[in-house]
Formats: C-alpha cells, structure tokens, sequence
C-alpha cells in the first residue's frame, strides 16, 4: 500500500512540475508575441471622445508617436498626465495618443482638466472593446509605447515614466528616421 502511494505522489508531484514548467513556457511565447506584434504601431481605428473615428496610423503620420493606455482614475496614470501636461508645449513635434476603454462622457471632465482638449497633437481615443489592450499585452497602467515617425518601436513602459526619457526617446525616434 505504501508503494503505491509512494508511486501516486511521485506521479502527481512529476505532472505539477511538467505543467508548471508548460505554462512558463507558454507566458515566455505570448509575451514574445506580443513584442512582435508592437514592434509596428498598429493601425487600430478608434473613437473620439466626440464619436469620430480615427486611425493610429493616419494620427501619427510621420512623427514620432507617445502611445498612453490609460484609465483616469488610477492614481498613477493621473500624475503621469499632469506631468505630461505641465510640460505639452515640449511635446508639439510629436503626436500623443491617449487611448482608455472608458466611456468617453468620464473623461471629458479629465481631458478639460489637464487643459490638453484643443491641442492638435493630442488625441484621446475609446478602445471600448479592449483589442489595443489586448493587441498590447496591458497588465497595468500607465502603459506607454514610443514609436519613430515610421512606425517602429522605440520602447515601452508600464508605470509612471520621467518626462525628460519620454522626451529623449521621442527625439531618438524622430532622428532614427533621418
């Protein structure tokens, strides 16, 4: 009786181990996945928050691009906006898309706040079906993705990012191109 319980354990202790490792494996392959996948800028058509439909691509043409998945009520990504506010003026060579899946009546109120509404390189747009966050792999906000003005990744982040990097990698992407 001992044996085979012995045997039993040693079965069920090998099948944890094995299933354990597969699904390492299996995170290690989706997040490299995703990495290829964003390694372009994607050419998602969302919504305002006025209902008009635009494209990524069409949006960040040929400049360098901030792509900031956001929701406004982290705390987090509050302060990254505010900074980024703060400092817009720095940003006028450059497109930021701001994308939420929040409905576009609970931002309005956030986008008057940071005073970023009639900046015409400044977009906020509705991913209400969460493809961009599922396309992107979002595990947490902010997450921020720079592309050069054609398209390709830069870097990413997820968390609160310094302004001054964020400007540095903007500038890197921008002179990558010329």
């Amino acid at each position: 009786m001992r044996k085979i319980l012995l045997i039993i354990l040693t079965l069920v202790l090998f099948s944890a181990i094995a299933y354990l490792g597969y699904s390492i494996l299996q995170k290690d392959k989706q997040a490299e996945i995703v990495q290829e996948q964003i390694s372009q800028l994607p050419d998602f058509t969302l919504s305002d928050v006025e209902g008009n439909y635009h494209s990524l691509q069409r949006i960040a043409g040929n400049k360098s691009t901030l792509v900031v998945y956001f929701n406004s009520t982290c705390e987090i990504c509050q302060m990254e906006l505010n900074s980024l506010s703060k400092r817009i003026k720095e940003f006028e060579a450059y497109n930021l898309i701001f994308v939420t899946v929040e409905p576009p009546e609970e931002i309005k109120g956030f986008i008057t706040e940071l005073q970023l509404e009639s900046r015409k390189n400044v977009h906020f747009l509705v991913d209400s079906e969460m493809e961009v966050a599922g396309y992107y792999g979002v595990k947490g906000v902010p997450a921020l993705f720079i592309y050069d003005s054609t398209g390709n990744l830069v870097d990413s982040y997820t968390g609160p990012v310094k302004v001054d990097l964020i400007l540095d990698k903007l500038k890197e992407g921008k002179e990558s191109a010329l």
